[in-house]
């Protein structure tokens, strides 16, 4: 009979060996053999076995009990059949990892399993390299999640009509959070061609912009993601928008809320740069956002845009209270004043940004920002903005808002 070192040596000799349980499922044998000979690189990774594809919740989770990690690789090689078993697993199955498999999946089938569940995808004939670095990002979200590591925050901004100054504002507040909040953040520029966001920072041109980024969705990881980002001297990150006109004229807009979603997971803010419109691009990053700010300037056909766009929005159940409605520009000045603005779209106006025509416009010709230490109106919106934002008004964080993913025509879950 062990003595009790002994026999706790044997006990997490048996939890090292239990660590991840693999079940195989639809897959050709020769597959799930191959698998079985790469995944002893990761200690205490197991192939269970391999099951058909109408195998039922109850039963995984019997199979995949005894192990801390539980991950299901579902063979996609007849898609509609695999993907189908992904959603049943994804809903019956909770804790349980679901990766796609496949020898060549099309673009559109392997968004569709990621919709269906599936959080990473390996291509056949499986690859060592590849197969490590999906188990450990798996372990790695699992870590995240136990630690109660919170989501970062992820505003969208969207002119209400052209011309009203959305970049230059996305710009400043990503600045404003990094250099008055120490807050990690991203900006996307999100044009589908020659946006501006580097320009107006002095940055080169990145060679990969961020829709490239979303065209590799399949193997979407901080690792890649390093090669797509410019770094501005205060700590602000980038993704570019293409330089070349109608570049990606065919994106699919769930894979654009999959890399958000991933950016999220990374940062605590992502700020996204739209053009106007609500086109699908900027209705996925909406779909994802926790805020909408709809940047008007005091003109007529801007907030009218501002107040169809809301309405639109909140026929569609995206938060009334998750939109802001920026006034830029402003101006004593102005023929339409505050009060008949605040009429027209029902609601306060969320940001004020006062008009210093002299100050932007050197900004942007230098590529250099405005300062935020300066006491003037400008830096003290963003500021202002900026602290809401990071919850520092009254020294609590805001309360985060329930992303809709069912927003013309998600799946609702947060």
């Amino acid at each position: 009979m062990a003595n009790p070192e002994q026999a706790s040596v044997l006990d997490r000799s048996q939890q090292s060996k239990r660590r991840m349980g693999i079940l195989c499922v639809n897959m050709d044998p020769a597959s799930k053999a191959m698998l079985e000979t790469l995944v002893v690189e990761t200690p205490g990774a197991y192939v269970v076995d391999n099951v058909d594809a109408g195998v039922n919740p109850r039963e995984v989770m019997r199979f995949l009990e005894p192990y801390q990690h539980k991950i299901c690789v579902v063979d996609l090689t007849a898609p509609q059949e695999g993907t189908r078993a992904c959603a049943r697993l994804r809903d019956g199955c909770e804790g349980v990892a679901i990766f796609a498999a496949s020898e060549d999946l099309e673009p559109e089938q392997l968004l569709t399993a990621m919709r269906a569940g599936c959080s990473e995808y390996l291509a056949k004939p499986f690859q060592a390299n590849a197969v490590s670095a999906a188990l450990a990002h798996m372990e790695e979200r699992r870590r995240i999640r136990s630690e109660g590591v919170s989501r970062g925050q992820l505003v969208t901004l969207m002119g209400a009509k052209g011309g009203t100054g959305v970049t230059s504002l996305a710009i400043h507040l990503a600045l404003n959070l990094v250099q008055k909040h120490q807050k990690k953040c991203v900006i996307v520029d999100q044009h589908p061609s020659l946006g501006d966001v580097s320009l107006y920072l002095g940055l080169p041109r990145h060679r990969y912009s961020f829709y490239e980024l979303v065209h590799n969705t399949d193997r979407l990881d901080r690792d890649l993601l390093e090669g797509f980002l410019l770094r501005h001297e205060s700590g602000l990150e980038v993704l570019d928008s293409p330089e070349a006109i109608d570049a990606f004229p065919h994106t699919h807009p769930e894979a654009i809320e999959h890399t958000l979603a991933f950016l999220a997971d990374s940062y605590d803010f992502v700020i996204v740069d739209c053009p106007p419109g609500l086109s699908e691009d900027t209705c996925a990053a909406i779909r994802q956002s926790d805020h909408l700010a709809i940047i008007i300037i005091p003109e007529l056909a801007a907030v009218r845009n501002a107040a169809r766009a809301i309405e639109y929005l909140t026929g569609l159940h995206y938060p009334e209270d998750s939109i802001d409605v920026v006034l830029n520009r402003r101006s004593d000045r102005d023929p339409l004043k505050v009060q008949e603005i605040e009429t027209t779209i029902h609601r306060p106006l969320g940001v004020r940004i006062p008009n210093d025509y002299t100050q932007v416009v050197n900004a942007i010709s230098s590529g250099t920002p405005i300062l935020f230490n300066r006491h003037s109106d400008l830096p003290v919106a963003f500021n202002g903005w900026g602290s809401r934002l990071a919850g520092q008004e009254n020294g609590e964080p805001p309360p985060k808002k329930r992303r809709l993913f069912a927003l013309f025509g998600g799946s609702a879950e947060r």
